[in-house]
């Protein structure tokens, strides 16, 4: 590019975007401007502009989509001289005309909005952290009072909330659970009608779920690529004694683990295992479903977690032997940071216990709420369902954004 390093000098009269200066470093606009009466810098490389250009030619307003197929970008990229890059006669807005002739338009405030890189925000900011202390009871909505807004915003802040006042039927159920959220298919049905004592129009899968035995916190789905986002159920018959459903806050117990056993933490998220659903008494004679390569704690850039994968039940075997001994001691440090974790999910102080009734349907966020069983004897009939995360939150996001602006993609 034959930019030579010259300033491009000019003040703007918008009162939002101040735009002071502009010049050219290297590929790349390093652009001054106020924002809010304080001066900031940005740097603008120029494929990231040319790939940004809002021109019908390169953009389908319609659809929201780009043209361009990205395979000659970084060439278009490119200027001639200083003088193709220069304000408008607003005084808000730029103009640059590229070496293949094409001119693009960009309002300041609108490339800064979409590039500008955000700030780092806590998620303990926006949703809120629980134990036994601190949420008492799991929030509750009146299936006659059931708002969407209301509903996406409960579950988004505690991740588990019950709908009650719903009619004790599976078909009420699944009516209910459509209602909301698309529902998120399985081998094992759209939806499900389940009990410890299976009748031909209960099927019956290999699966503790279908027992009647205690079931520890953990999260469904880890041996599916794609996790299940929400868990339902809801109770149609109640077991003569137990059967009560247990939730924990593991995003409460992965910043528990972080606080007093730092490298444990960093284990658990830079560690990857598998896990799969079996079936048949042959380990491994019927693979139904398998996961690799996935970390028990999953974080974002920020280091804020996204999702948590502990199912200690459905782990594969750990492929981890080796004749290397740094490999043997990072197997060792796994189990150890494993076993502090669980041991953190199982701690009672952590969790909620509901003795589920017919009437009221409980949704958890399966990427964020463990969920079990205490054991129970006698006959207990259960119905639900997974539904579709990226649907929830397709529908949520505007609602979620009243209350925060900086961290909705949850």
């Amino acid at each position: 590019m034959c930019v030579r390093k010259e300033m491009l000098a000019f003040i703007t009269r918008v009162a939002s975007w101040n735009l002071k200066t502009i010049r050219s470093k290297n590929d790349a606009l390093e652009v001054i401007y106020f924002e809010a009466g304080k001066q900031s810098k940005l740097i603008m490389p120029l494929v990231w502009l040319r790939d940004h250009c809002s021109s019908t030619k390169y953009y389908h307003f319609q659809t929201n989509q780009r043209k361009s197929n990205c395979t000659d970008l970084t060439n278009l990229a490119k200027i001639k001289n200083e003088n193709d890059v220069r304000v408008n006669r607003d005084d808000s807005s730029m103009v640059i005309d590229w070496i293949d002739g094409h001119r693009s338009f960009y309002e300041i405030g609108d490339i800064i909005g979409k590039g500008k890189k955000k700030k780092e925000v806590a998620i303990e900011k926006v949703i809120d952290l629980w134990d036994s202390k601190t949420l008492k009871e799991v929030p509750r909505i009146s299936k006659s009072n059931l708002s969407l807004p209301d509903f996406s915003v409960k579950l988004f802040k505690y991740g588990v909330v019950i709908i009650d006042d719903v009619e004790g039927t599976a078909e009420a159920t699944e009516q209910l659970c459509k209602s909301l959220v698309p529902v998120h298919d399985t081998f094992f049905g759209q939806f499900w009608v389940f009990s410890n004592s299976a009748s031909e129009d209960e099927p019956a899968y290999e699966d503790t779920a279908y027992g009647n035995e205690e079931i520890g916190p953990h999260t469904d789905g880890t041996y599916f690529n794609q996790t299940p986002g929400l868990q339902v159920f809801h109770c149609l018959t109640p077991a003569k004694t137990g059967g009560d459903t247990v939730v924990v806050d593991s995003f409460h117990c992965a910043k528990l683990l972080k606080n007093e056993f730092p490298e444990d933490y960093e284990t658990l998220c830079n560690t990857k295992i598998p896990h799969h659903y079996l079936e048949g008494e042959v380990p491994g004679s019927s693979i139904h479903s398998l996961s690799l390569e996935k970390p028990v704690i999953e974080t974002d850039s920020f280091g804020n977690i996204t999702q948590i994968r502990f199912n200690p039940y459905d782990r594969a075997p750990f492929a981890c032997l080796s004749s290397s001994e740094s490999s043997a001691s990072d197997t060792i440090k796994f189990y150890e940071a494993y076993e502090n974790f669980a041991k953190i999910c199982h701690n009672p102080e952590n969790a909620l216990t509901i003795s589920l009734k017919p009437g009221s349907v409980i949704f958890i966020d399966n990427f964020r709420v463990l969920h079990s069983r205490t054991a129970f004897q006698g006959y207990r009939q259960m119905c639900g369902c997974y539904l579709s995360r990226d649907n929830f939150m397709a529908k949520a996001r505007p609602f979620l954004r009243q209350i925060t602006s900086t961290f909705y993609e949850w």
